[in-house]
């Protein structure tokens, strides 16, 4: 069972959460305070991936497969063609 969380938002974030309550975007204050944790979630979870190709790419680079360009140009030409 989830239990009260009291914490403070600072003038700011306060003035926030009350306008998305007040303007209709939601019912309640702990309604965008969830939405805004889901949004948090999500982006960390987006970040975890990011980071872990990141080392699968960087892993490959150290192996020596990875590709070098002259110019941008090429490079983007590489990437426009892969789609």
């Amino acid at each position: 069972m989830a239990r009260a969380k009291t914490f403070s938002l600072g003038d700011t974030y306060d003035g926030i959460l009350s306008d998305l309550v007040r303007n209709g975007r939601f019912g309640t204050e702990t309604e965008a305070v969830r939405a805004g944790i889901r949004m948090l979630a999500d982006h960390e979870l987006k970040m975890q991936v990011l980071r872990k190709d990141i080392q699968a790419a960087d892993a490959e680079i150290e192996a020596g497969l990875g590709k070098e360009y002259a110019t941008g140009a090429e490079f983007l030409k590489d990437v426009m063609n892969e789609s």
